[in-house]
């Protein structure tokens, strides 16, 4: 029944009791004189508007429950929907509110899904990523853009990304993009990094961007190793060209006539002859390095013990120290365990940095001294020697790189012996480190990882 007929009824009832009452008091006077019954008067005021009073009241009720409802609805609470008790127009509402309310929350549900899938993309990218809105201002900044830029995302949130670190450049390839929906990209440097930024825009109807995207890459490594590239195959270059030229000119002046005179012959020659040796090391040198590095990654299968290691190397190092006249003292205990490396790399370990300390070491001792401890074979390797500047240490272990270079050069070093030792070593998953003092002598450690005698079985 529709809610028109109810209040017409309603009407209709409250004036035919109206009525009715006005017909009883007009039969309860009698003769001439005017006879007012308020009690009947108060009945006709009053049973009719307690009867309307009612049913407003029923109505109000009803509505009251629809718009907790709707408002419910709203905030997204589902549980305290009303169902409707009737079937008119209200209880239709109140059906369609139900449906709607159904509709809602499974849209809420898979809108809500989406978004933590695109949260957790956006979370776990290793790309730092900032969503702006369409007048600049940040709307999201996952772990990785926090990172870079050095701002956590409940600081800048809701604020101009200029205006929480100001990047002069950025905010002139935002403005672009936001006006004219273009794509852009930089390289910036951001707190000691270099940082590739590519901003896109994402258009709205029909094509004024409603924001724009900033994906951030951290290229600093790639940056390092392309000047590492760069310095290597310029200190390459300069090495071999070092002793090339000095063969060229030799050999120019041999045919030019000094090949008739046998002393300079024989000192030209013998000059040539070492330069070749250092030009053989140098190239003995850096395929060496370069097996090393392409085998990173590759599983060692062979063991090795440091004696055995050591025995072979040991009659170049005894006459070397001999020769200088050095003490060469030697500790190795006999029941160390195996280490997981080739017995040739781990000799050339030790060949390396035995054969520094004597070669820097005029005066004094220089010993290897190993211990087994916390599931690593320890070895330290000392000398008396002239030691390393304190500048120089954090970068002994680069390629080429020589404290003293023209000294160097005279005892035939060709700057990439302690670098193999650092591959070797820690392409082995062991440590390397020094310790120096300049005029006191240094000190290698070397931590190799043992194997157990139960990896053993």
């Amino acid at each position: 029944m529709e809610i028109k007929w109810k209040i017409f009824g309603i009407y209709l009832a409250g004036s035919s009791l109206s009525l009715f009452l006005f017909w009883l008091g007009e039969r309860a006077i009698s003769g001439e004189t005017f006879y007012f019954d308020f009690t009947t008067f108060i009945l006709a005021l009053l049973l009719p508007a307690g009867v309307i009073y009612y049913l407003a009241a029923k109505l109000n009720q009803r509505l009251k429950k629809l718009n907790s409802t709707a408002q419910s609805i709203a905030q997204g609470d589902f549980t305290g929907v009303y169902l409707p008790d009737s079937s008119d127009e209200l209880g239709q509402l109140g059906t369609e509110m139900i449906s709607l309310a159904q509709q809602f929350k499974v849209n809420a549900q898979k809108n809500s899904q989406e978004a933590q899938k695109i949260e957790a993309i956006v979370t776990g990218m290793q790309e730092g990523v900032v969503a702006l809105d369409q007048v600049g201002r940040v709307v999201l900044v996952n772990a990785a853009a926090e990172e870079i830029f050095g701002f956590p995302e409940d600081k800048v949130k809701g604020k101009y990304l200029t205006e929480a670190q100001g990047y002069n450049v950025l905010e002139e390839l935002v403005r672009e993009t936001l006006e004219k929906g273009q794509f852009g990209s930089t390289e910036l440097i951001l707190n000691a990094k270099n940082v590739r930024v590519q901003i896109s825009p994402y258009l709205g109807e029909p094509t004024r961007p409603r924001g724009a995207v900033i994906v951030c890459h951290d290229v600093t490594e790639l940056r390092r190793l392309e000047q590492i590239r760069t310095e290597f195959v310029g200190n390459v270059s300069h090495e071999l060209r070092t002793p090339l030229t000095s063969i060229k000119g030799f050999v120019e002046t041999l045919l030019d006539g000094a090949a008739e005179i046998p002393e300079h012959r024989e000192r030209f020659l013998k000059i040539i002859q070492t330069e070749t040796l250092r030009l053989q090391r140098l190239i003995d040198d850096l395929l060496t390095l370069s097996r090393i590095e392409n085998r990173r990654g590759e599983s060692e299968t062979s063991l090795s013990s440091i004696q055995e290691a050591y025995e072979k190397i040991k009659p170049v190092i005894e006459s070397y120290a001999e020769a200088k006249g050095l003490e060469l003292i030697v500790n190795i205990p006999p029941d160390l365990p195996p280490v997981e490396m080739g017995i040739d790399l781990l000799s050339q370990v030790l060949l390396n940095l035995l054969e520094n300390a004597v070669k820097y070491t005029n005066q004094g001792k220089i010993w290897l001294s190993v211990s087994y401890e916390n599931s690593f074979v320890h070895l330290e390797f000392g000398d008396t020697g002239c030691g390393i500047p304190e500048h120089d240490l954090p970068r002994i272990f680069e390629r080429f790189y020589r404290v003293d270079k023209a000294r160097s050069r005279e005892q035939g070093g060709t700057g990439l012996g302690l670098s193999i030792v650092k591959h070797i070593v820690e392409g082995s998953k062991g440590r390397i480190k020094v310790a120096s003092r300049l005029g006191s002598g240094s000190v290698f450690s070397c931590d190799l990882p043992a194997v157990q005698q139960g990896e053993l079985d």
